[in-house]
């Protein structure tokens, strides 16, 4: 009963993070669904110890991530899918930049929802994908732009 109490605990602590990370990822609300479960599941399967709260976070964040690039490379899953349903955020102007978010390849949009919505640094974001800090920081930056330019454009038309 206290594994299945702390993995509840978990679920409810983390869930939102996982999903929206997974939605980020897969671009559909039933993918992000099938990532979730299989987050949780894994966890529930494996039951690890962690040092801190930190420690915890970051496998959840990780395990997310391996699983939508398991996704991403499975013969079922080859084509390209959009963001069918956005995240329902606080303002239409956070809802509207988060859209635009999603449109940026999934590396950018990755580290971009990492940077600004989760509140990671750059070195945390580069051990949770595996790649170098500079790629990173290469991502971010491109992210930027890209998001620089359809923004402002978009405010330019109205």
């Amino acid at each position: 009963m206290k594994n299945q109490n702390e993995i509840i605990d978990v679920i409810n602590q983390y869930s939102n993070m996982v999903y929206r990370i997974a939605l980020t990822r897969t671009g559909t609300v039933e993918n992000a669904e099938d990532i979730f479960q299989e987050v949780f599941l894994k966890y529930s399967e494996k039951m690890p110890k962690f040092e801190n709260e930190e420690h915890k976070k970051a496998w959840l964040i990780k395990v997310t991530i391996n699983l939508t690039k398991n996704f991403h490379n499975s013969s079922w899953n080859k084509k390209v899918v959009n963001l069918d349903e956005a995240i329902v955020l606080k303002t239409e102007e956070q809802t509207e930049i988060f859209s635009v978010v999603c449109e940026l390849p999934t590396n950018y949009k990755t580290v971009i929802y990492l940077m600004y919505y989760e509140g990671y640094k750059v070195k945390e974001i580069a051990s949770f994908m595996k790649v170098s800090e500079g790629t990173i920081k290469t991502w971010a930056f491109r992210a930027r732009e890209i998001l620089r330019e359809k923004l402002e454009g978009g405010f330019e038309d109205e």
